[in-house]
């Protein structure tokens, strides 16, 4: 049920391997199963940020039911991406969206 979302210029050294510490963060993170985590990689070499395609940068999307600590995920998440994509801290943005459950389903179940 967690979504990390990741639209970006930069491209990991190995995406498979990337894709995976991702999953991986965001299921130690949040405390959720390996097996309800998706992470999309959007590696898009035609992005601006402030005006300028140059600064390696990047637009998250966290999408989960519940976040027990945003402030610390925004920390941990920022870093993580910093050192995995090699971009800077200062052009990471990210939005945190907490789905209500009765607003997710899984195989064809809703959760709340």
């Amino acid at each position: 049920m967690p979504f990390l979302t990741i639209h970006t210029n930069c491209k990991p050294q190995n995406t498979d391997m990337f894709l995976q510490d991702a999953a991986q963060f965001v299921a130690d993170k949040l405390h959720k199963p390996m097996g309800y985590i998706i992470v999309t990689l959007d590696y898009q070499q035609h992005m601006l940020f402030g005006g300028d395609k140059e600064i390696k940068s990047a637009l998250v999307e966290m999408m989960s039911i519940g976040f027990a600590d945003k402030k610390t995920l925004a920390v941990d998440l920022t870093s993580f991406l910093a050192r995995e994509l090699d971009a800077e801290a200062d052009f990471l943005n990210i939005h945190f969206v907490d789905m209500p459950a009765q607003d997710v389903a899984i195989n064809g179940k809703l959760l709340g």
